[in-house]
């Protein structure tokens, strides 16, 4: 079905696909002039006016002929010149001055997302945006989607848990709900129409060439499912200049080793291409004995530019497998300290003895392998079209179809309570019970209970000195499957005139899912707790350390977890908007939006059912009938923004968002598995859309030297669903409570002369849980502070270049957390010092080290999600940041 239609849209796509860059080409042909002349003839030929004064430079420049954007062209002039450029778009001006006078004009770049109509830069603009500079791409080799976003003010970055399947928190939101609330987007669409994995399939790389975020605001409307924010990877586009880069990045303290790429430039007079992508292999930074990040992906872009219209097309072809980083016991005696064998910056209760298991499942036997990791695979294509009807009619159109899949297999914790002292466990219930039953073999005051390590048999004889600390656990196998197709298509059409401008669209999102990734929880192994640990049973030994009866089976104490859940399901959503953008005079600007979506979602899911092996050990054998549920949701986003420009260097903003998040196909399937009886899975279903309303005023100023950026918001999210594992023998909790945030965020940055400049974001905000039902004991904790998100961040970077050198420190605070609800259990605030060194070999070579966590700091970005809601244990699970990391890469530019 999803093949046929989009047969029958190819047509339109043709003619209808759009590219998001609101920058226009021009045709140059230029001769060899000086730099004054230059930018003369540069302004003659795109109609734009110039202001700037004589330039000093007599240096010839060599022709040029063919087709650029503005911006590209004016880079290129003025690359290794002693002035610096910036647009003015609203009065079609260039200004050109000395860098030394003004080397901070960043709220003149042009932004494309979260606005429509007319051309907007930052300082003119009624959002909350970020705008990531190729220099910035360039330079550093990110590990992950979400380290990224440390650099963009008012998100929350957990990004402990490896290079994808992270969490990052817009505005308040409690930390752990993945890119939830956020769209994810790549040319102006989303990765994935309900942001589920969405990190999974989106991972940054040389063949994007900028990255804009956009906090609150509109993001409620021109995209689906990111109501709190968008993030936008815009891509390189070729050009008449080749750009060719190659960089290979290598981590001196542990195996890592990646090489990127990206080769770019024309075809014809017309034509141009974009080629690029990267290859990875690495231990971990947390190895587990076994090479788990492996692969990487390439992408290939075609353009053909001309006077009357843009058309791009876009191949993407993602296959890579990531490690997955579950948190690690860790200890709190008054101070949350590491375990001596269990080192807080790099170890990991993932080994190769856990890496190749068995499991009963109702498909038969399964083996899964922790070296398969998170195995993610992608095919996408984009087709992006931008053409003008008329002087004031623009059409424009980006269509994607893409085949996702991925498979998770790692091994997790859940409750506390699994830390257990290894000799009290021998006295367990269980155990006696066991024992008794083989009376008949052997009186029971014969016997003893033992601990054998299941790969050599060897048999501990003192548990209390095992590893040092006296401590086992057990690893809960999880396996998910996540398969999809998806189409997306969003087509505007913008009406422009010199005051005002009219964008109406619609976009449309259909996903076919033939496996959800819905949990399965594959059994419950017994370990040592140790960074690699190892397996352990429970025997009955005689007098002579005969062993008479196991008790576990190669460490499974059960071959099953809390549940096992399979389940398929569709997805169609249409959505309109109209957005009205109106100069009411020359410093006011004013903007009006509305979106209405349309979802159809329709799901089938199954559970697994308990049968026993021979020894009486709980396994999935076969399924429950199949449950199917269809339903269909509708609401509606606002978004109300005025920009007012009171000079030229200073603005203020402000905007009002009443935006929503549509239920997720997963819900259904998740609700229905976890449910404690019959009567409660029969009355589970998708659930309702969770609405926000966003509130926020701000200011930027822009002077010679400095430039800063303020926003005050006010963020309520109504109803928010909390989920709480409670341990495989008890079911999850949920309930649905509101929470209210205010903060106050900010960027700054200040350039002291040519060598030295400073940089630094943060955010401080108040967010609090209300609404927790009264029937609820947790109810006491209304007012508290919402878990595992700080009050306080800072960012601060300070900068020196001269020359070939450029290095820069980077000082990172993270204000106290709490892991629970009762704000009992306490996450100290901490900080980091990243490092990084650049210097320039010749024109075309140069070389970057780059440090992560110098001081190799001990930080925790969550205790124990899978425990109760409110805990306070003095052993307990907990995931702490990376250690010191250190990389060195060469970069070459042809």
């Amino acid at each position: 079905m999803l093949l046929s239609l989009l047969t029958k849209q190819l047509p339109w796509l043709i003619l209808f696909s759009s590219y998001v860059h609101a920058t226009n080409n021009y045709h140059f042909n230029l001769p060899e002039a000086t730099l004054q002349q230059r930018i003369l003839d540069v302004a003659a030929q795109s109609g734009w006016q110039l202001s700037a004064a004589e330039l000093a430079e007599q240096t010839l420049i060599p022709p040029l002929q063919g087709r650029f954007t503005l911006e590209q062209l004016l880079a290129k002039t003025f690359a290794n010149s002693q002035y610096q450029f910036s647009l003015d778009p609203s009065q079609q001006r260039i200004f050109v001055t000395p860098i030394a006078a003004n080397k901070q004009q960043d709220f003149e770049r042009i932004i494309v997302t979260g606005v429509s109509g007319k051309t907007r830069n930052i300082l003119n603009s009624s959002i909350s945006v970020t705008q990531l500079s190729t220099q910035q791409l360039e330079q550093h080799t990110p590990y992950s989607t979400a380290e990224i976003l440390k650099n963009v003010t008012g998100f929350w970055v957990e990004d402990s848990g490896g290079e994808t399947n992270n969490n990052v928190s817009p505005r308040g939101l409690r930390g752990g709900e993945g890119f939830r609330f956020i769209s994810l987007m790549e040319d102006g669409l989303p990765i994935t129409y309900d942001g589920v994995w969405s990190d999974f399939f989106l991972r940054p790389d040389l063949t994007h060439q900028t990255i804009e975020a956009v906090r609150g605001g509109s993001s409620g409307i021109f995209t689906l499912n990111g109501p709190a924010a968008m993030v936008n990877y815009i891509g390189r586009r070729g050009s008449e200049t080749p750009f060719n880069l190659v960089k290979l990045s290598q981590a001196v303290n542990y195996n890592y080793t990646r090489l990127d790429g990206v080769f770019s430039g024309p075809i014809n007079d017309q034509l141009f291409y974009t080629l690029g992508g990267f290859y990875r292999s690495s231990n971990g930074i947390r190895e587990p004995g076994f090479n788990s990040d492996l692969g990487g992906q390439f992408s290939a872009r075609l353009s053909w530019l001309t006077d009357e219209l843009e058309l791009d097309f876009s191949y993407k072809h993602l296959n890579d497998k990531t490690s997955f980083y579950a948190p690690i016991v860790m200890q709190n005696q008054g101070t949350i300290k590491q375990l001596k064998s269990l080192p807080y910056d790099f170890g990991t209760l993932l080994s190769d003895d856990l890496k190749l298991l068995n499991f009963h499942t109702p498909e038969g036997t399964r083996q899964h392998d922790l070296e398969d990791a998170q195995q993610s695979l992608m095919n996408s294509y984009t087709i992006q079209f931008k053409g003008g009807l008329s002087e004031q009619l623009q059409l424009n159109n980006i269509a994607r179809y893409a085949n996702l899949s991925n498979r998770l297999y790692t091994l997790m914790n859940l409750g506390n309570e699994s830390i257990i002292d290894a000799n009290s466990r021998l006295q367990f219930d269980d155990i006696t019970k066991f024992k008794n039953h083989f009376s008949n073999v052997a009186l029971p005051e014969e016997l003893q209970a033992k601990y054998q390590r299941s790969t050599d048999k060897t048999l501990i004889n003192d548990p209390s000195l095992l590893n040092g600390n006296g401590l086992i656990t057990s690893s809960y196998p999880l396996y998910s499957s996540y398969k999809q197709q998806q189409f997306i298509n969003h087509l505007s059409v913008n009406y422009l005139t010199e005051q005002w401008s009219i964008s109406l669209g619609h976009i449309y999102a259909y996903s076919d899912f033939s496996s959800l990734p819905l949990d399965q929880w594959l059994g419950q192994l017994l370990t040592d707790v140790k960074h690699q640990p190892e397996r352990l049973d429970i025997v009955l030994v005689d007098q002579q350390d005969k062993v008479v009866a196991n008790f576990t089976e190669q460490g499974f104490l059960a071959y099953a977890g809390p549940v096992y859940l399979t389940g398929q399901g569709q997805s169609r959503s249409h959505s309109v908007y109209a957005s009205l953008d109106w100069q009411v005079t020359d410093k006011l600007r004013f903007d009006f939006a509305l979106r209405n979506e349309q979802l159809t979602l329709s799901s089938r899911s199954q559970q697994g059912l308990l049968s026993t092996t021979h020894n009486t050990k709980n396994y999935y054998s076969h399924y429950t009938p199949a449950n199917s549920l269809t339903d269909s949701f509708n609401d509606n986003a606002l978004s109300i923004g005025a920009n007012y420009q009171l000079s030229e260097q200073l603005a203020v903003f402000t905007r009002y968002a009443d935006a929503f998040e549509m239920p997720r196909l997963i819900n259904y399937g998740n609700a229905r598995g976890w449910a404690k009886n019959a009567e409660q899975r029969a009355q589970q279903n998708f659930g309702q859309p969770i609405s926000l309303t966003l509130s926020e005023v701000g200011l930027r100023y822009q002077a010679p030297h400095w430039q800063f950026s303020g926003t005050v918001f006010d963020t309520n999210f109504d109803p928010l669903p909390f989920t709480v594992y409670r341990g495989a023998a008890s079911t999850q909790q949920a309930i649905s409570i509101n929470t209210q945030t205010q903060g106050l965020e900010f960027e700054y940055s200040y350039q002291f002369n040519q060598a030295w400049q400073f940089a630094a974001i943060g955010v401080w905000q108040d967010a609090g849980f209300y609404g927790i039902p009264k029937q609820l004991p947790q109810s006491e904790f209304n007012g508290n502070q919402i878990t595992r998100t700080p009050e306080l961040q800072l960012r601060v970077t300070p900068q020196y270049q001269a020359g070939a050198v450029t290095a820069a420190v980077t000082w990172s605070y993270v204000g106290e957390r709490y892991s629970d609800i009762a704000n009992q259990f306490a996450l100290p605030a901490y900080q980091t010092w990243d490092f990084f060194a650049e210097y320039v070999l010749t024109q075309q070579l140069s070389a970057q080290l780059e440090v992560k966590n110098l001081t190799n700091t001990l930080g925790l970005t969550e205790g124990n999600p899978r425990d109760d809601l409110s805990h306070q244990e003095p052993l307990f699970y907990g995931r702490p940041i990376f250690g010191r990391t250190i990389k060195v890469a060469l970069s070459y530019q042809f």
